[in-house]
């Protein structure tokens, strides 16, 4: 069995498949945790609050997952911090909270500067607050699901990208530089290049498109402050700003944009450009949001995304070809999760939640992701 990917979800699917006895094959075009992708960094949110109900259930499903990895990599590697979520689209993430039975609050302006004083609040605002959101320790974490892959009989091999992955009956042929590699199933979770991999593995391939983002950092003023939550902000018009706080080596409090960005081409890359209208819409998003961070940016950080036309995860199996792509953003809290659906997909059992709604059938995966400029 071949994995094509060495990222978040290639790597959490070798894991899940060495786990269960399995010893796949990983191969991976860069070297292990390269900046090329859509794995790297330090931090992504943890969140149960979503403005989906479905969204909420599959977070609560992707919790005892990171309960698993943890105790299997002995370390921490998602933080629990609480996290706010602000601005109209707050009462829709409140709504599916409460359809699933999940616990939160409104915190008031004044209780909101008292216990978060970095943040800025309007007079009379009010916010919702979720306990159970964290912090991602990204980097770390991948790692960590590549270590145990490893130790569990896992062959990761970096600089070996994968050419083509052709069907071949009920098999099917990965081609890389050294030569064909054949086998019985192959777990596609080729990031932005899954498009180009998947037109020739798939009779009808997910329309993908692969776009540029970029995160800022901001050095908190005083770190004598109470500690920081994650923070969604939900306007009424894009973009929706997040902040991770200042953890597992993050060179300062993450501050980004959930916007769409330029669309490009990942062979391109490494991405290092600097976008100067970016800049100074960060710089003030924080000093009027976050007066508890310096409004000087720290270095820059980019990152790619995988989009489907409606940023819902495309994952499902034809023939030989397992489906991991299109994470459209937001993929990384479930990364155990979705490494045990991969698994269970190239097995042959069934998966741990209903993947409808990510079906590789669905009529969305023909449409063209809208894109930035």
């Amino acid at each position: 069995m071949v994995v094509a990917g060495a990222g978040l979800l290639g790597s959490a699917a070798a894991w899940a498949l060495a786990s269960r006895g399995v010893r796949p094959l990983v191969l991976e075009q860069f070297g292990l945790g390269h900046i090329r992708g859509s794995s790297h960094g330090a931090t992504r949110i943890f969140r149960l609050s979503y403005p989906d109900p479905g969204y909420v259930r599959m977070a609560l499903a992707a919790r005892p997952a990171w309960a698993r990895l943890q105790a299997a990599a002995g370390e921490e590697l998602m933080v629990t911090t609480g996290g706010l979520d602000a601005g109209p689209g707050a009462g829709a993430c409140a709504a599916a909270l409460a359809e699933c039975g999940v616990s939160h609050s409104w915190l008031t302006a004044s209780q909101i500067r008292g216990r978060f004083p970095g943040i800025a609040v309007r007079p009379g605002e009010r916010m919702l607050y979720q306990p159970d959101s964290g912090v991602c320790l990204a980097g770390r974490t991948v790692a960590a699901l590549q270590r145990l892959a490893r130790q569990l009989g896992a062959d990761i091999r970096p600089d070996c990208p994968v050419l083509a992955i052709e069907p071949d009956g009920d098999r099917a042929v990965v081609r890389t530089a050294a030569g064909p590699v054949s086998a019985t199933v192959v777990v596609a979770a080729t990031g932005p290049w899954s498009g180009e991999l998947l037109a020739a593995a798939m009779r009808q391939p997910p329309r993908l498109a692969a776009t540029l983002q970029r995160v800022r950092y901001f050095r908190p003023r005083d770190n004598r402050l109470a500690a920081w939550p994650t923070l969604i902000e939900w306007p009424a018009r894009a973009p929706v700003w997040y902040l991770v706080p200042m953890l597992g080596g993050a060179p300062g409090v993450k501050v980004a944009t959930h916007a769409i960005g330029p669309p490009v081409d990942p062979g391109d890359g490494p991405f290092t450009a600097l976008d100067p209208g970016g800049e100074e819409q960060a710089a003030a998003y924080v000093r009027d949001r976050l007066p508890g961070l310096d409004p000087a940016p720290l270095a820059p950080e980019t990152c790619l995304y995988t989009m489907t036309a409606d940023e819902d995860f495309a994952l499902g199996r034809e023939g030989p070809v397992v489906a991991g792509v299109g994470c459209s953003g937001h993929a990384f809290k479930f990364g155990p999760l979705l490494g045990e659906i991969l698994a269970a997909l190239a097995l042959g059992e069934p998966p741990p939640v209903d993947l409808a709604r990510f079906s590789l059938a669905r009529p969305s995966l023909a449409t063209a992701p809208t894109t930035g400029t």
